[in-house]
């Protein structure tokens, strides 16, 4: 049986641009993108006790290395930097077909498995319909009547996965059967949308600065993407005038000052940027989780890719900092890989966003 390097799933992306014996020559397919990018994923079979060298771009790997799946994307681990050497990993097969990837890709699929993990103690909706005829969607939870409400909202750039496993760790903090669970389901209304742009996750899309523009450079003017144009419809509505917060969830570049860190971009409005401190406060007090927050933990308005002003016009966290009553509306990003020292996975991700709900607790039940 021939070895086949193939990404016919949901989420893949890989180009096969030479094989030379066992070892494979691959880079990222960006499809239309206007810059190069680095997500990749695929998957090999028909390998069975054989090693194959695979060699990219040493940019295109992050600072642990490949992921690899066991399971076809259920489960993920990173192979380790001390597996790469000049942009090229060795793995021996011993039978099964394996996945390796940049990150660890979190899809449909993988939501799909949470929302049933979590059941009926939240109210699953559909924000809308794809181009491709997907249904987007949308989770709403806590109490409805609240004068509170949180908006969350992942996947503006498709290949950004990380923030899909912050999230639901973020959906389980509110969900949990503690005190400050209970009292965010009491007093706050949430609104979460865990894809911003489900077209281009299930295709493996790079997302970030597609062509003509990226979805998170969608919210001025006439909107192109659906869920855009679902989000700038609903939502006010929905948040009727009361107070808000807003967490559009990130990752930053693979490389670069910021690429192993957990940061939020502070916001242009001032009184808005004096509200994100003070729930930075409360997140420093009650981080509990595997990843600890360590500065810099913020990135100020102005600085490195944060305000600049072609782009900061047409962002989600400015449309939604317009809005009547927000206390504030911000991105947070989080490392693919590393983060102050310690490793970035889907569970040590999902410890950190349970530590945001009980920053969220924490800030709102002292008056916000």
């Amino acid at each position: 049986m021939p070895v086949n390097i193939h990404c016919n799933f949901p989420g893949g992306n890989i180009r096969v641009e030479r094989i030379e014996g066992d070892t494979f020559y691959l880079a990222p397919d960006l499809r239309g993108h206007t810059t190069p990018w680095f997500y990749w994923y695929f998957e090999v079979s028909g390998a069975a006790g054989k090693q194959l060298t695979f060699v990219l771009d040493p940019e295109k790997i992050g600072v642990r290395g490949p992921a690899v799946s066991f399971d076809r994307g259920v489960h993920w681990q990173w192979l380790g930097a001390d597996a790469v050497r000049n942009g090229a990993f060795r793995f021996y097969f011993s039978g099964t077909p394996v996945r390796f990837s940049v990150g660890m890709p979190y899809v449909l699929e993988n939501w799909e498995r949470f929302a049933c993990r979590i059941g009926d103690r939240v109210v699953p909706e559909q924000l809308t319909v794809t181009p491709a005829g997907r249904p987007v969607p949308l989770l709403k939870m806590g109490n409805p009547a609240a004068s509170w409400c949180v908006a969350l909202l992942a996947r503006h750039h498709a290949c950004e996965m990380m923030g899909s496993y912050l999230l639901e760790g973020v959906i389980e903090g509110v969900l949990q059967d503690t005190p400050e669970g209970e009292w965010l389901r009491n007093h706050v209304s949430f609104f979460v949308v865990p894809f911003m742009d489900l077209d281009g996750v299930e295709r493996g899309d790079q997302g970030k600065n597609r062509a003509p523009h990226d979805p998170n450079r969608d919210y001025a003017g006439d909107s192109i993407y659906a869920e855009v144009r679902a989000v700038k419809e609903q939502l006010p509505g929905w948040q009727a005038g009361r107070r808000l917060i807003v967490l559009d969830l990130h990752n930053p570049a693979l490389a670069g000052p910021y690429h192993e860190s957990i940061f939020f971009l502070e916001p242009e409005h001032r009184g808005q940027a004096r509200e994100l401190d003070q729930f930075l406060a409360s997140l420093l007090e009650v981080n509990q989780g595997p990843i600890p927050l360590r500065e810099p933990y913020k990135l100020a308005f102005g600085c490195g890719f944060n305000g600049i002003p072609a782009a900061s016009r047409k962002t989600c966290s400015t449309w939604m900092s317009h809005l009547p009553n927000v206390i504030f509306a911000a991105s947070l990003e989080i490392a693919y890989a590393n983060a102050g020292g310690s490793e970035v996975n889907a569970e040590t991700a999902r410890g950190f966003g349970r530590d945001l709900a009980r920053a969220l607790w924490h800030r709102l039940s002292q008056g916000g």
